[in-house]
């Protein structure tokens, strides 16, 4: 025997399910406004969703830094090899990379990097500039880089001053969709001691 409280609820779940099925199917005839296209949650106003919100990640080629390429020690001129010589000491510490498509169907590389900058005894305060390269490679042992740049990375330092955080963000590297390629980094090695 079914007991009243039992209808009353078998009746408004059949009602709910009804105006969910109702609400799909109007979602699929609607244009930019459809039903289909919001979501309606505990009561409250529609919600706008993004379809962008649940595409999948684009693919990001991998970074590799090229060995021995993560330091610079700077060192006045014939004191090489000094402590007290040094000017200062820059690090390559940290690094990603996200890409999003282009309209083009390439994807586009936001390439981000940071270290620190610390100053030596023989350092009087002023701006470092720090050389990193980067370079898109394609596969293979002998492949021949496709693009390679040198970026220039300001930091300021003072005397005796702790070390100081460099970051650098860069997006206008491209690749096609279709190319196995990597992303090769590392201070430059003309700026090496």
């Amino acid at each position: 025997m079914i007991s009243a409280f039992q209808a009353v609820t078998t009746t408004k779940l059949k009602m709910v399910l009804a105006a969910g099925i109702c609400a799909a199917v109007l979602g699929g005839c609607g244009g930019a406004d459809s039903v289909a296209g919001k979501i309606i949650a505990g009561g409250q106003e529609p919600i706008e969703i993004s379809p962008e919100t649940f595409a999948p990640p684009v693919p990001c080629p991998p970074m590799q830094l090229k060995l021995n390429t993560y330091l610079i020690m700077k060192y006045v001129r014939g004191k090489e090899n000094d402590p007290e010589g040094l000017l200062y000491q820059a690090t390559l510490e940290e690094w990603a990379n996200t890409c999003t498509q282009e309209a083009d169907g390439k994807r586009r590389m936001k390439l981000g990097f940071s270290g620190d900058v610390t100053s030596g005894p023989a350092w009087k305060g002023g701006e470092v500039i720090l050389p990193l390269r980067v370079a898109i490679m394609p596969g293979g042992s002998d492949a021949k880089p496709l693009v390679s740049e040198v970026l220039k990375i300001p930091v300021t330092v003072g005397a005796g001053s702790p070390s100081e955080t460099w970051t650098l963000i860069e997006n206008k590297f491209t690749v096609a969709p279709d190319q196995g390629v990597k992303v090769v980094f590392g201070f430059d090695d003309g700026g090496r001691r």
